[in-house]
């Protein structure tokens, strides 16, 4: 009886183990697919406007998903908040259009609040949010 009860123990144990390395597994990788939608979109405009310089903005999501792998939520802040003010000053000669486009999925996708985002405003428009 004992051995029975001690198996149930260890087979408990072990399946518990896997559940929780898969809902920690799940949620890095949730984490990081908003970064990947975000890579992805901005492949797009690469292709869809070339005359712009897109190095820097694809330098800086690789920055955030690094940051997002190590849990350091302080450079995923920083990173992203810079991201944003990149697109809202088309640096690197980014197309208008690809510019508010990009802006606004980003807007939708990206978890602003879980990791307190600064999103700089429209041009022109005070010190109201982007969003």
């Amino acid at each position: 009886m004992k051995s029975s009860r001690l198996r149930e123990a260890c087979w408990t144990l072990v399946i518990g183990l896997c559940i929780g390395t898969s809902l920690l597994l799940g949620t890095a990788g949730a984490q990081q697919s908003w970064v990947d939608e975000l890579n992805g979109s901005l492949t797009f405009y690469k292709t869809s406007y070339p005359g712009a310089n897109w190095e820097p903005y694809s330098e800086r999501l690789a920055v955030v998903k690094d940051a997002i792998g190590r849990g350091d939520n302080k450079t995923v802040k920083t990173e992203m908040g810079k991201w944003f003010k990149m697109l809202r000053t088309r640096e690197q000669g980014i197309h208008d259009v690809a510019a508010d486009e990009l802006f606004n999925f980003a807007v939708m996708i990206t978890p602003i609040q879980e990791y307190g985002i600064a999103v700089p405003p429209a041009l022109g428009m005070g010190n109201e949010p982007g969003y």
